[in-house]
């Protein structure tokens, strides 16, 4: 094996890079449920989507990367079927459901007994890969899921055989006694497979031969039926053909194979009632021909009889209430220390430029569905299916509220939203509250952090921010700021402002001796680039040493606490203070997808400085997304103009 190809990933990295929503896992399993569902076959479905752990360990003990080979199992789907006869029907199902790249199964031996189970890999589909987080095409794992089909019998001795037997060879070493001895159970458990399905077949005959008729199709085809008794009118002509000895429908229902039957529910546009009429009245119409049965199954309108009892078609469509995921939060003063060449301006004008920027971005999202938008501010309000614009605008009181939201293009059952609320208030401060998130259905074990994957500001608020200029306890710079003395109060006393919800970052290096500041221990951190990315909503300020300890000391922080300059601190609006020297920055690792570039690898991890510049800007916009944090600035949704 040639270890400069082979890809070894920590369960830190993939956990940071690997996010699979539960709604892939739960959509893979309706998939396969609802296929196996409208053919009747008695079956259970567990699925799992594989933990970083585990990847890490297979990918510890695989050589992925070499010939490009990937992990193709991130999600597993299993199918337990209850009749062995039923395992080649499975495999069909999915091959015409699924695109299929490969089955394998256990290899079969006259001098062994081993638990028998069919392997395949499938593409997800389309719909369900866009959900999964893009870096993790970009590692060696393939957008495939795994389906393993088995029988009970086996499936309750399955993982017993795989934990003490194929990973504990050690056990069996030097006991072929009991190895023997294993295999006979085994053997006894593919005995029983065989003996179930030769059972009912057997069962089966000798109930034709009885001319009981239901009982034979409940037996013969050992499928999942509802409710039903066969029409009097269907038994009398099976009946009459016995009598008469001509051509003998029972027979011929009996000499049906189960696939034949399967395929023929499966090729429904919808699914029916299964029981015995429908399943006679799909062999006549597909094999028999028959124009008696035709008659009657016409007249009774056998696949719609019994519709209203079925519930299995409805479940999927029960409707469930919207949690709300916030992707950017912020509540900020406009103070137009950003509009050039008008020295203090009014908050009348303030408002008038921020809501107008506001309005603007309403008009080129969604002006080209809704043709009647006004070009200038007004309020308005409009609906188009999942399209919904709400804009209640007071000029004479300085108030602007909005809120627009549009289906996901991709996501089945995500809905964008984004809000906000424009006031002016009685110390004649113009006041922005913004809220810009998704909502969906409560979805069950869900692994990734939805903020962290979509962390995004509306263009309204990056618009007001750049071109109009915002306050949040202190001014908001996009550039680099060294912090003097005599701003020490000055800053400390803005920060304890609970209308601040910027965090300050604050890097305390020393002074060299030609009067520079030291930053090497910083690595790769670039604070003018981190400045740059955060500063819409974070403060970020450097300073000497001697600056640093008073304002440390002012904070309320122990000097012995900070004995070790050089130091970075982030200040929370919520009080709490994180910590870190430079062995936090040099110790530092982070996940970090690169541009595909041929055939080279899109993924590495870095460290030192360039991971720890990735670490602060991911906390400071885990902490903007946090609910728990910023319940308080939810915005009520506005369906209604006003009066």
């Amino acid at each position: 094996m040639n270890e400069e190809k082979r890809v070894i990933y920590t369960k830190e990295e993939l956990a940071a890079k690997v996010r699979v929503p539960a709604i892939v896992e739960q959509d893979l399993k309706r998939i396969i449920s609802d296929r196996l569902e409208q053919c009747g076959l008695y079956y259970r479905v567990f699925s799992r989507i594989k933990t970083a752990s585990s990847m890490a360990h297979k990918f510890e003990m695989k050589d992925y990367g070499e010939g490009n080979r990937k992990l193709q199992d991130l999600i597993g789907v299993r199918v337990n079927l209850y009749f062995d006869d039923d395992v080649d029907i499975c495999k069909k199902i999915m091959e015409n459901t699924f695109d299929l790249i490969d089955w394998s199964t256990s290899e079969i031996s006259d001098e062994e007994f081993k638990p028998t189970k069919l392997n395949g890999v499938c593409r997800l589909p389309e719909y369900l890969r866009s959900e999964i987080s893009p870096e993790t095409w970009e590692m060696y794992i393939d957008d495939t899921f795994e389906i393993q089909i088995k029988t009970m019998f086996f499936e309750g001795w399955h993982e017993i055989e795989h934990d003490m037997r194929y990973k504990g060879e050690e056990l069996w070493k030097n006991y072929n006694g009991f190895s023997r001895y294993f295999n006979s159970i085994l053997a006894t458990l593919e005995l029983c497979d065989k003996s179930m399905v030769t059972l009912f077949e057997d069962l089966g005959h000798s109930l034709y031969k009885s001319g009981r008729w239901s009982d034979m199709i409940k037996s013969h085809f050992r499928l999942k039926l509802g409710e039903g008794v066969l029409y009097p009118e269907v038994e009398q002509v099976l009946n009459e053909d016995v009598e008469q000895q001509v051509e003998n429908l029972a027979k011929r229902i009996y000499k049906t194979s189960k696939q034949t039957l399967v395929d023929q529910l499966l090729r429904r546009s919808r699914k029916i009632p299964i029981n015995v009429n429908t399943i006679i009245a799909l062999l006549n119409d597909s094999q028999f021909h028959d124009s008696r049965l035709t008659a009657i199954f016409k007249k009774r309108d056998v696949y719609n009889d019994g519709r209203e009892e079925s519930l299995g078609e409805s479940r999927h469509y029960e409707m469930q209430p919207l949690t709300r995921h916030p992707v950017f939060q912020m509540c900020t003063q406009v103070d137009g220390n950003r509009m050039k060449d008008i020295k203090n301006p009014s908050s009348d004008l303030i408002f008038e430029q921020s809501a107008d920027s506001i309005y603007q971005w309403i008009v080129g999202k969604y002006g080209g569905l809704f043709k009647n938008m006004p070009a200038e501010i007004c309020t308005y309000h409009a609906d188009i299916l999942a399209y919904h614009v709400a804009v209640n605008y007071d000029r004479e009181n300085r108030r602007m509220h909005m809120h627009v939201r549009h289906m996901d293009m991709e996501v089945g059952g995500r809905i964008w939203y984004s809000e906000a609320s424009l006031e002016v208030d009685a110390l004649e401060r113009v006041l922005l509250k913004v809220c810009n998130g998704y909502a969906e259905p409560e979805r069950e074990h869900t692994v990734q952090d939805s903020g962290m994957i979509f962390f995004s500001y509306p263009g309204y608020y990056k618009t007001i921010v750049d071109s109009i200029g915002i306050v949040n306890g202190i001014e908001c710079v996009n550039r680099r700021r060294i912090m003097r003395e005599e701003q020490v109060c000055e800053i400390l006393q803005a920060l304890k402002d609970p209308s601040c919800m910027f965090p300050l970052v604050l890097i305390v290096s020393k002074r060299m001796e030609d009067g520079m500041m030291d930053e090497d221990w910083l690595g790769q951190f670039r604070v003018s680039d981190f400045t740059r990315t955060v500063w819409r909503y974070a403060h970020v300020f450097t300073c000497y040493e001697e600056v640093g300890r008073k304002y440390l000391e002012q904070a309320g922080i122990a000097l012995e606490r900070a004995e070790q300059i050089p130091r970075l601190y982030i200040f929370w609006p919520d009080g709490d203070v994180d910590d870190y020297g430079p062995e936090s920055v040099e110790n530092c690792s982070f996940g970090r997808h690169l541009e595909a570039r041929g055939d080279a690898r899109t993924y590495d991890i870095v460290r030192g400085g360039q991971a720890f510049y990735h670490k602060i800007v991911t906390d400071l916009r885990e902490w903007n997304v946090s609910a728990q944090r910023w319940e308080g600035f939810k915005l009520e949704v506005l369906t209604e103009l006003p009066d």
